[in-house]
């Protein structure tokens, strides 16, 4: 929770400047534009006023008399002020550090972010603010007021309460001050974590001859440049040139190389990382915790590391017979291919390797190349079809702004509406190339949660789409691979959670749910690329929009879903394994050697050796902004999301309005105003269970 104070009199002030009124096709509901023009001195300068009128308002709840603490009097203005008019602020200041192409502004948002994140510490470490709460709830246990009647300000009450005492208001004031240095050092260090991410550069030099295997559209974006008197060209660590050349780069040595550089970016991270690790296990053992992974597990749905240890560790045992005869197919492919270049085989599977055979398995077992498919699926028809497929199952109207005021010129701004009603929901941006300094991965970034304001009029979500496709070039339009619309599939799951959520108070909107439910309706999402008349409606050949993705190509891509299943969830049971093993422990060890953990588990549970000289936990950025003993939430969620998906969608339709209807309105509106669990039972009409789940998997 934010609990940064806002006054009124500062947000009018600040929507004249940074809200700009457009014309609605429907009701009386006005969407704002909002204006990206913003100086890097704005928004210091928005940031200081913020911090000094929080200053003030804080220190009127601080003078509410105890026999007047209520709900109406201390959990509404703490809802309102440090909640629903300040985060949306924040967000937007916070964005700019991701998306900004004026390095300026993105380190003025970084610096912004870090000021207003070290203040919100210090807000929700005011001891004084905590006891007009407790008093609230002793107020109402007493029968001088009653409780609120709205279960979700009833839920507003408990979560504040608990949120407060996580934050160890219970301590005595000399650790209250040590708790708060504590945290603000560590959320600097989060900071400069995701930032040397973001900005790093590096870089690789390969000959043309280097990356022979690599289709010609390939070196369209790359800079030339000569190596040994040979045509050679300049490699970034991006995605979009990363994952190519481990498909389809012929050479070895060329792969290997390229997981080398990648696997050695950011090496400061890793003091950077211990550090926090120490910072973490010491804040939780303040609060009481006996490790980092109890006291956050507390708030999600698996309560305890020991159920998430046994969810891993269960996944695993069962997942690991079949990783081992996917990785004896797999070698078969590399002994032929050795025997037929007469080089020696070593008889292992690399980390390097696994991509590219992988690859040539789905090639000639199934007929399936990215390259091909790719074809069929250009980025500006894809996103068309594939709006038109929520808009069918949700209900709602997807309306583009033409010339829209945004950040850069790649973007494109939608107002999303209720097709019934006409009434307006919300708008999304997307952003879906890549720039020097923009945020590097596929993200679904929340500006404006939605709210109920204190005149009953609803404030609705603002919600951007940030992805790293590769570019259109001078002959081709951006193509994308089946795992990138997989992707934005998925992303764009995020971004409809939170337009089609609609709750009285933001810290419940949209994906403000419990961090291993967040990914379920997203993951759930997924499948409809996996479905043939889903995969025919998207597709159009760039050079032909009448030509469609041939039957015998969906066939053979669907086959595929499952290949190689178990070692590519082993790798998912690693990341949640590492980021457990390093938050369940329970004594600082200063000679904690991160490297070696990382690589040693990574052989024991994916059976696939790490490159020694790499440093991937360097990079792993999640264990940093928010998914520490989280991680896990990928899969745990996964089980509920195969549940909702083949018990409900499947057997009705999956492009059926009425069952997409009653997921929006059951699991979507609601956001986290309800328990998930709560939520899963309604829509499902019965307990959930990890049947499909593990049937998903091929385990039986």
């Amino acid at each position: 929770m934010k609990k940064v104070f806002f006054s009124i009199s500062i947000l009018l002030s600040f929507y004249i400047k940074l809200v700009k009124m457009v014309s609605t096709i429907a009701n009386p509901t006005v969407p704002a534009q909002l204006n990206w023009t913003y100086t890097a001195e704005d928004l210091k300068k928005l940031t200081e006023k913020i911090i000094e009128d929080g200053k003030k308002i804080s220190k009127q709840i601080e003078e509410i008399p105890d026999d007047e603490c209520s709900f109406e009097s201390v959990i509404v203005p703490i809802g309102r002020k440090m909640e629903n008019e300040v985060d949306a602020i924040e967000s937007n200041i916070d964005f700019f550090q991701h998306i900004s192409p004026n390095k300026d502004i993105r380190d003025a948002s970084a610096e912004c972010s870090l000021k207003l994140q070290e203040f919100g510490i210090e807000l929700s470490m005011n001891k004084k603010v905590y006891q007009k709460v407790a008093k609230v709830i002793e107020n109402i246990k007493n029968g001088k007021f009653k409780a609120p009647e709205n279960p979700e300000d009833k839920r507003l009450l408990e979560k504040i309460d608990l949120d407060y005492r996580r934050d160890g208001l219970a301590l005595p004031d000399n650790k209250l001050d040590e708790l708060k240095e504590l945290k603000k050092k560590l959320t600097n260090l989060s900071i400069e974590f995701s930032r040397c991410i973001g900005e790093d550069k590096t870089t690789y030099v390969f000959t043309k001859k280097e990356l022979d295997g690599l289709s010609e559209d390939f070196f369209e974006n790359l800079e030339k440049t000569t190596k040994d008197g040979e045509e050679a060209y300049i490699v970034d660590m991006k995605y979009p040139s990363y994952f190519p050349i481990l498909k389809l780069a012929k050479n070895e040595n060329t792969r290997k190389t390229m997981m080398r550089t990648y696997g050695q970016r950011c090496k400061p991270n890793v003091d950077r990382l211990k550090e926090a690790l120490a910072l973490r296990l010491k804040i939780a053992n303040m609060l009481g915790y006996p490790s980092h992974s109890h006291f956050k597990l507390e708030t999600k749905m698996a309560k305890n590391p020991k159920n998430v240890l046994e969810f891993l560790q269960n996944l695993k045992e069962k997942l690991q017979p079949l990783a081992k005869e996917e990785i004896k197919k797999l070698l078969e492919l590399k002994k032929a291919e050795k025997d037929e270049l007469h080089e020696p085989f070593d008889n292992e599977l690399h980390d390097w390797d696994f991509h590219y055979y992988n690859r040539m398995l789905i090639e000639k077992e199934y007929a399936v190349k990215d390259d091909e498919i790719k074809q069929y699926l250009p980025i500006k028809e894809v996103t068309e079809e594939m709006l038109g497929i929520y808009e069918k199952i949700f209900s709602i109207k997807c309306v583009e702004i033409e010339n829209p005021a945004v950040w850069h010129p790649d973007v494109r701004q939608f107002e999303i509406y209720d097709k019934k009603s006409n009434d307006y929901m919300g708008t999304v941006y997307l952003d879906l190339y890549p720039r020097e300094g923009k945020y590097t991965h596929a993200a679904c970034f929340g500006l404006i949660s939605g709210y109920d304001k204190e005149d009953g009029k609803h404030v609705y979500p603002v919600v951007a789409m940030v992805a790293n496709f590769s570019k259109p070039t001078a002959t081709k339009p951006s193509l994308l691979k089946h795992n990138e619309v997989t992707t934005y599939y998925h992303e764009l799951g995020h971004v409809f959670h939170q337009i089609c959520s609609n709750t009285k108070w933001s810290r419940f909107h949209g994906t403000h749910v419990e961090r291993d439910f967040v990914e379920a309706p997203s993951q759930m999402l997924e499948n409809w690329c996996w479905e043939p008349e889903v995969l025919e409606k998207l597709s159009h050949h760039y050079q032909d929009k009448n030509k469609k993705l041939p039957k015998n190509l969906i066939d053979s891509l669907i086959k595929t879903k499952n290949v190689n299943a178990a070692i590519s969830n082993l790798r998912q049971i690693f990341f949640g394994s590492i980021d457990m093993k390093l938050h369940t422990m329970e004594k600082e060890d200063k000679n904690l050697d991160i490297i070696k953990i990382w690589n040693d588990l990574r052989k024991e549970i994916t059976l696939i050796e790490n490159l020694q000289d790499t440093w991937g936990i360097a990079t792993f950025n999640h264990i940093m902004s928010g998914y520490d003993s989280g991680y896990y939430g990928y899969l745990w969620s996964e089980v509920f999301s195969a549940d909702m998906y083949f018990s409900k969608f499947k057997p009705i339709g999956i492009l059926n309005p009425e069952i997409g209807e009653k997921y929006r309105n059951i699991i979507l509106k609601n956001g986290g105003s309800k328990d998930a669990m709560d939520l899963l039972k309604e829509f499902l009409g019965r307990e959930p269970n990890n049947e499909a789940f593990l049937k998903s998997l091929g385990i039986n």
